[in-house]
């Protein structure tokens, strides 16, 4: 008995954990892609073999700006990655598990940025660059394999694919928020229709006339009405007159 109790508890975290873990492989996966790519846009520097002892070679153009844009397809690449990861783990873990696959978006997104720039520097050509330079004869021109400059730039991943599932929790939190005061707010109208009124409201009262009785002219209805010298002009009062004018 102890153990059924206990057993509908342990399956969400289980399943919390199994998401979180396939988030993290999916996230190595998108780093080894992105690293592919980075390998395949960013410019490579042009190097000069100056001599073999020690093996020293020279940017052939001092003012190139090739370090930057190596730096700068990075950074978009992980902007992309990065939501990529955070809109996939969100769609597949937080929504249905909550903050524990949340937890695996931000470690896999920081896997992915150390994967993808040691996979894009050996992609081009990083492993055996030193070999190539060290048996180069002096004037050779080498490309050398992109680097990243700044290593700030590694923070993109897991700040991009935090701040889009994080988004759209919060954009999905404000819907609902919203919705339900909507829902809060009465109708005008509903809440009063089958009330009966309270003894302290206004209600009809015996004294009145029957609304579906017309109104008799001269005073209120079911009374009669008053003649213009103070007398009641009653059933009596028309019978006098009758009479004196048959006289």
């Amino acid at each position: 008995m102890t153990f059924s109790s206990h057993q509908p508890d342990s399956q969400p975290h289980g399943r919390a954990a199994i998401a979180a873990g396939l988030i993290i492989a999916a996230s190595i996966v998108i780093g080894v892609a992105g690293g592919l790519v980075w390998a395949a846009v960013a410019p490579r520097v042009l190097y000069q073999v100056y001599t073999l002892s020690p093996p020293t070679a020279y940017a052939t153009n001092p003012e190139t700006s090739a370090f930057i844009a190596a730096d700068g397809w990075y950074c978009l690449i992980a902007v992309v990655g990065g939501a990529l990861i955070g809109l996939l783990g969100y769609r597949f873990g937080v929504r249905r598990y909550g903050p524990v696959p949340m937890a695996g978006i931000v470690l896999g997104a920081t896997a992915a940025a150390f994967i993808c720039e040691w996979t894009g520097h050996r992609q081009s050509g990083g492993s055996g660059f030193n070999h190539v330079l060290a048996t180069s004869k002096p004037g050779t021109l080498l490309h050398a394999p992109i680097s990243l400059g700044s290593q700030g730039a590694l923070a993109f991943w897991p700040l991009a694919a935090a701040a889009v599932a994080g988004g759209i929790e919060l954009l999905g939190a404000l819907r609902a928020r919203h919705q339900a005061g909507f829902e809060a707010v009465p109708v005008l109208g509903t809440d009063a229709v089958g009330q009966q009124p309270s003894p302290g409201e206004a209600g009809p009262r015996p004294d009145r006339a029957d609304p579906e009785l017309p109104a008799q002219p001269g005073g209120p209805a079911g009374q009669p009405a008053e003649d213009p010298r103070g007398q009641s002009a009653g059933p009596e009062a028309r019978g006098g007159d009758t009479g004196h004018a048959a006289l």
